[in-house]
């Protein structure tokens, strides 16, 4: 038996290197709650879930923290994490939605399996299928036509060769200038995938992804509004870029609906996004079964734990696509409270020890969220709990 005798959060507010903007809105710092479960045995697990752009999510820093405090840990203190469906079920049995929330716990609760079993979390599920993951450099809209070949370049020199723009600028021309600029600074060799986050009218997107075929684009993530799927079937059936869609599916459910349409090439998935590992490795069966791959990890700041998680659900899936995107760790400031991620130039290594392999200084982090406790900006309901 492993009982659960306590989860604890802490919220932080972090520096970032470098906005990373889309067409859903800007990130100017890192707005992450870490969440900690610990067994009757002593044992902890790490989880991590950051707020993303506005308009991704209805998640924010406080109300991941109510929900964690007030609802889902209630449910599952006391419960044997051994029983890991029967725990599972009732996370998300708890209450509807918040699959931010869902998925930090959901992670620390595997990293404290893993550390009992000794095993990397992609164990759990089926893996691993690769032991290194090629990184995606990401370029934000903020990045002009004059600014973002330099950028491109300077990734380039640090040995990425896949890259990840932004696009759905008003001026659609000052976006096709952008991706001109990239493919001119990183050759013809390189992979460039564009995200346009739900921005696009049918007219518009079908005007701008033709015009960008030229570049040789790799695919394009979810040019159109997530509930239109029709409108992205038509989309791929008429320009030259495969289509991926992302803010469509945040369950097996609608990724269900997404085939059935013909809407999309290939989909992408975010840990926090679905809603944990049990929802993203059903995801990605569903996608499996057609014979089509999955994207893995968001780009938006967060610390080495939701990362590493996502490393490790890309180690766990057959049909992981080459050229991981789970760079957010990378565009956070300096920090000592969370381990590094093991990297040679754009080449991350994930932990093949126990769990997701990201161990914490929990004094230091305690300090800190102690000190966004006391910063205006950070005003949640109730901290009684």
């Amino acid at each position: 038996m492993m009982k659960i005798v306590a989860i604890d959060t802490y919220p932080l507010i972090l520096p970032v290197k470098e906005i990373y903007g889309g067409a859903a809105g800007f990130l100017e710092d890192c707005r992450s709650l870490i969440v900690r479960v610990e067994m009757e045995n002593g044992i902890e697990g790490w989880g991590e879930g950051t707020q993303g752009r506005p308009g991704n999510t209805y998640e924010t820093l406080e109300t991941m923290e109510i929900m964690v405090q007030n609802y889902f840990a209630p449910a599952l203190i006391g419960m044997d994490l051994e029983e890991t469906g029967t725990v599972l079920s009732k996370l998300h049995r708890v209450r509807y939605g918040h699959p931010i929330a869902k998925a930090a716990i959901e992670t620390a609760l595997f990293d404290a399996l893993g550390k009992l079993y000794r095993v990397p979390l992609c164990r759990f599920f089926g893996g691993p299928y690769r032991r290194e993951i090629e990184l995606v450099g990401g370029l934000g809209i903020d990045l002009g036509p004059e600014t973002i070949g330099p950028r491109a370049g300077q990734l380039k020199q640090e040995g990425f060769q896949a890259f990840k723009i932004k696009i759905g600028q008003e001026d659609h021309q000052k976006d096709i200038e952008r991706v001109r600029a990239v493919r001119q600074a990183v050759g013809a060799a390189a992979s460039i995938r564009v995200d346009g986050n739900a921005s696009y009218s049918f007219t518009d997107a079908r005007r701008i992804l033709n015009e960008l075929s030229q570049f040789h684009i790799t695919d394009a993530e979810q040019p159109l509004a997530r509930g239109d799927l029709r409108s992205l079937a038509e989309l791929r059936r008429t320009v030259g870029i495969p289509i991926a869609a992302q803010e469509s599916v945040s369950s097996p459910e609608e990724a269900l609906a997404v085939l059935e349409e013909q809407a999309a090439d290939l989909l992408k998935i975010k840990l926090t996004h679905i809603g944990g590992f049990q929802r993203g490795f059903e995801v990605a069966a569903v996608v499996g079964a057609k014979g089509l791959p999955v994207v893995i990890g968001q780009g938006s700041a967060c610390t080495t734990i939701l990362s590493a998680a996502e490393m490790q659900l890309h180690c766990a899936l057959k049909n992981g696509q080459p050229g991981g995107e789970m760079t957010g760790f990378m565009r956070l400031g300096e920090q000592n409270v969370f381990s590094p991620i093991s990297m040679t130039r754009s080449k991350a290594y994930p932990s093949m020890t126990a769990g997701h392999g990201i161990e914490v200084d929990k004094e230091k982090l305690k300090r800190l969220a102690k000190r966004n406790l006391n910063d205006p900006i950070y005003s949640p309901a109730d901290r009684s709990a």
